[in-house]
């Protein structure tokens, strides 16, 4: 279970799925763990396998490709938020909203 953020200078506690990056460490013949970066964490930070098979954080890098691949297992992205964009809701035209008898006025 996932519970905050990865990345051990933040510590950030996990609320929502679609805040922040969630990775899964799959691992042959074991259970598959969940890594969780905030949101802004995973703007700088990015997780990888380290030489023994643990994950690590490390700074972002635009020139890194996919990681190679790892006996420990596979490590990748599993969720990412899309861009932010504040919920809007539209009614198709003709339509109108159902009313609830509840009024802000």
């Amino acid at each position: 279970m996932v519970n905050c953020c990865v990345n051990p200078s933040c510590r950030a506690e996990f609320k929502l799925l679609n805040a922040g990056d969630l990775y899964a460490h799959e691992r042959p013949n074991d259970n598959t763990e969940f890594f969780w970066l905030c949101s802004t964490c995973c703007s700088k930070v990015e997780l990888q396998l380290d030489a023994d098979g643990c994950v690590s954080v490390r700074p972002r890098s635009h020139i890194a490709g996919p990681q190679p691949p790892h006996p420990a297992g596979h490590l990748h992205v599993v969720t990412r938020p899309m861009g932010r964009k504040p919920w809007r809701h539209s009614i198709p035209s003709g339509e109108r909203a159902a009313s609830s008898g509840f009024s802000w006025n």
